[in-house]
């Protein structure tokens, strides 16, 4: 999965998003971090991008994400279908934490 990251902008692409139930689970964690988002899905990409007011999200907040999303990495990064549960329940975890803070 390739990410990028800039005040304001955060861009997420790989093919996995063509799956919709791990694309609305990714959706709606982005949702529950910057409720101010708008929020974009390109299909030719397979790419989310969320643009959001910068003074809005700082860095730290996004950092504790991190270990979360490294540890669903490697299930995307070899996606099969048969791997879809594992990812989705990685999603899950990063939205429980989304929604404590």
């Amino acid at each position: 999965m390739q990410y990028n990251y800039f005040p304001g902008r955060l861009r997420f692409r790989d093919p996995v998003l063509r799956d919709v139930d791990i694309r609305n689970a990714v959706l709606e964690v982005l949702s529950l971090i910057c409720p101010e988002a708008e929020i974009t899905y390109k299909e030719s990409t397979a790419g989310i991008l969320a643009v959001y007011p910068a003074d809005k999200i700082k860095e730290e907040k996004l950092k504790p994400f991190l270990p979360l999303l490294l540890k669903i990495e490697p299930k995307i990064r070899f996606y099969t279908p048969s791997k879809k549960d594992e990812v989705l329940e990685g999603i899950k975890r990063i939205k429980d934490m989304a929604e404590k803070i």
